[in-house]
C-alpha cells in the first residue's frame, strides 16, 4: 500500500511542467529516462491492481450466487429455472486469446522498477554531469523545479543533485578530457599526415604526383621544333622551288615520330597511380603495394601486352596518350564554345529621355556624348562578363563530360590502361618499398636510329603479339565460359 502511494506521489510529480527558462535558477536536472521508466512501472502496477480488485469482486458475487442458488432450489432437486453458478475463481468475463495473453505478457515483462539514483546515467566518472551535446541533452534530461525534486529526493535519497541553473555547467574534468583528446587526435593526423608525405619531398616523386590526367613527363617531350620545319621567306625561283618541295617530301617520309625525347622509360597501370595519388592526398583505402605492372602480362604466354592507347601515343598517331584511338570516341559530346572575337555593341541604346534630361539640366552637348559613351562602355562591359561566365560553366561542364567519355571509352579499348613515367621517377618510387627488392617494370627505351628518320621503340621484354592487348579477350573469355557451363558446345 505504501508503495502504490509513493508511485502516485511519483506520477503526480512527474505530471507537472517544466518550469520556463527564466526560471530555471533554482531547478534541477531528472533523467528522461529515469521518468519513463518510473510511469511505465507505475501502469503495470496500476494494471495488476485492477485485475486484483476484479478477482477479488468476482470471487464474492460468485459466493452470493452460489449461496442464493441453494436457497431458492427445494430439498432434493433442482429447479427449473436454475442456473449454473460460475466458479469460485473466476472472473466471470470472456476468456482472452493466447495470441492477446501472449502480447500482455509481452507488454507487461518490459517494465521496470526505477532504480535508487534518478540521475545515474546523466552523471559522470567525476560525479558531475556528464558532457554530451545540446541534441542529446535534450533528449536525455528534464528540468525540475526546486519542490519537485526535493519531493523525490525524500523518495529516492541516493539521487545525485544536478543543478541546472546557467551559470552551472557540465563537468570540467570531462571537459579538459574531451580537449586533450580532440588535441592529441589533431596531432595524430598531423603526423599521419606528414608521414604520407614524406615522398613528396623529393622533386621526381612531386613531379608524379602533380602530373595530373596528362599521363606522362612533360619535360620529356620533344620541342615543336623537332616535327614541323619552321617557315621560311617565299622566293619565287626555281631552286627554292626544289628545295621546300625536298623538304615535304622528307616530311611525309618522316610521317608521326615518337614525342618523348630518347630515354628509358617505364609504364605502370593507371588504376595504381590513381590509389597511390589517392592515397597521398587523403590517406583513404590505405598505403597501396609496391608499383607493378604485372597486370600488362598476357595469361597464355606470360608476356607484355602493349595497350593500344600507349602505343599510339608512342608511334604519334595520338596527341596525348590518354585519349581514345578510335574516331567517335566523344560523339554525343559538344565541342567547346568559340570565344568570339569583339563583343557587339550594347544592346538597349542610350535613353533618348535620359538624354534630354541631361540636355535640360544644363550640360552641354560634349559633356551629354561623354555620358552617352560611358554608359555604352558600361553596358558592353555587363555584356563581356555574362558572356565570360556563361562560357565558363558550359566549358566546365563539356569537359567534365568529354573526360568521362574519354575515360569510358579507355576503358573498353583496352585491357589495362597505363601512366608514363621516366626511369628516374620509378628509381625515385622504388625507395619508399625497400622491402621488396624487385617488381615487373613495363620498360622501354626510346633510341635515335642513323637508318631511318624517325627514333625506335625498344622493349625490355619482348611483347606478345598473339593476344589481343584490348578489353574484348577478356570479355570473349568470360561468354565462352558461361556457355560452356550451361552446356552449350
Amino acid at each position: 500500500m505504501l508503495r502504490n502511494m509513493e508511485m502516485l506521489v511519483v506520477a503526480r510529480v512527474l505530471s507537472r511542467p517544466e518550469p520556463p527558462t527564466h526560471e530555471r535558477e533554482s531547478s534541477f536536472y531528472v533523467s528522461k529516462s529515469w521518468c519513463r521508466t518510473a510511469l511505465r512501472w507505475l501502469e503495470v502496477q496500476e494494471e495488476e491492481r485492477k485485475e486484483r480488485e476484479e478477482r477479488l469482486r468476482s470471487a464474492e458475487l460468485a459466493r452470493a450466487a452460489a449461496a442464493a442458488s441453494q436457497c431458492s432450489t427445494p430439498k432434493g432437486g433442482k429447479g427449473k429455472n436454475s442456473k449454473k453458478s460460475p466458479h469460485p475463481g473466476s472472473s466471470g468475463k470472456k476468456k482472452i486469446s493466447r495470441k492477446e495473453q501472449r502480447q500482455r505478457d509481452r507488454r507487461l515483462s518490459d517494465a521496470m522498477p526505477p532504480w535508487s539514483n534518478i540521475n545515474n546515467d546523466l552523471v559522470c566518472e567525476h560525479g558531475d554531469l556528464k558532457r554530451c551535446s545540446s541534441k542529446s541533452a535534450r533528449a536525455r534530461r528534464r528540468v525540475m523545479d526546486k519542490q519537485a525534486w526535493k519531493v523525490l529526493k525524500r523518495l529516492y535519497p541516493d539521487s545525485v543533485q544536478l543543478e541546472a541553473s546557467v551559470g552551472k555547467g557540465e563537468c570540467l574534468l570531462c571537459a579538459a578530457e574531451a580537449e586533450t583528446s580532440r588535441k592529441a587526435e589533431i596531432d595524430r593526423k598531423e603526423e599521419e599526415k606528414a608521414e604520407r608525405k614524406k615522398p613528396l619531398s623529393c622533386p621526381l616523386v612531386r613531379g608524379f604526383y602533380t602530373r595530373g590526367s596528362k599521363g606522362f613527363p612533360t619535360n620529356r617531350l620533344m620541342p615543336t621544333s623537332a616535327f614541323h620545319t619552321p617557315p621560311t621567306k617565299i622566293v619565287k625561283t626555281e631552286e627554292s622551288l626544289r628545295a621546300s618541295a625536298c623538304a615535304a617530301q622528307l616530311s611525309l617520309d618522316q610521317g608521326n615520330q615518337c614525342p618523348l625525347k630518347p630515354g628509358v622509360y617505364c609504364a605502370l597501370p593507371r588504376s595504381w597511380c590513381h590509389r597511390w595519388r589517392k592515397y597521398i592526398k587523403t590517406g583513404e583505402g590505405g598505403a597501396p603495394p609496391a608499383p607493378d605492372a604485372s597486370e600488362v602480362l598476357c595469361d597464355a604466354h606470360n608476356l607484355p601486352l602493349v595497350p593500344p592507347h600507349l602505343e599510339s601515343f608512342l608511334l604519334g598517331e595520338t596527341p596525348s596518350l590518354l585519349c581514345c584511338n578510335s574516331v567517335g570516341a566523344t560523339d554525343g559530346v559538344a565541342s567547346m564554345p568559340a570565344t568570339p572575337s569583339t563583343v557587339a555593341s550594347a544592346v538597349s541604346t542610350s535613353n533618348v529621355e535620359t538624354l534630354q534630361a541631361l540636355r535640360a539640366a544644363g550640360l552641354s552637348e560634349l559633356e551629354v556624348q561623354a555620358q552617352r559613351v560611358a554608359m555604352i562602355e558600361l553596358e558592353e562591359s555587363r555584356q563581356r562578363a555574362s558572356f565570360n561566365d556563361a562560357n565558363q560553366a558550359r566549358f566546365e561542364i563539356e569537359t567534365q563530360s568529354e573526360r568521362a567519355a574519354t575515360n569510358e571509352q579507355l576503358d573498353r579499348e583496352n585491357r589495362v590502361v597505363v601512366e608514363i613515367l621516366s626511369d628516374e621517377e620509378v628509381s625515385a618510387l622504388e625507395k619508399w618499398w625497400p622491402r621488396v627488392h624487385g617488381f615487373y617494370a613495363l620498360r622501354f627505351a626510346v633510341v635515335e636510329s642513323s637508318s631511318y628518320h624517325r627514333p625506335e621503340i625498344l622493349w625490355s621484354t619482348v611483347p606478345c603479339r598473339e593476344c589481343d592487348p584490348s578489353s574484348r579477350s577478356s570479355a570473349n573469355f568470360v561468354l565462352r565460359n558461361r556457355l560452356q557451363k550451361r552446356g552449350y558446345r
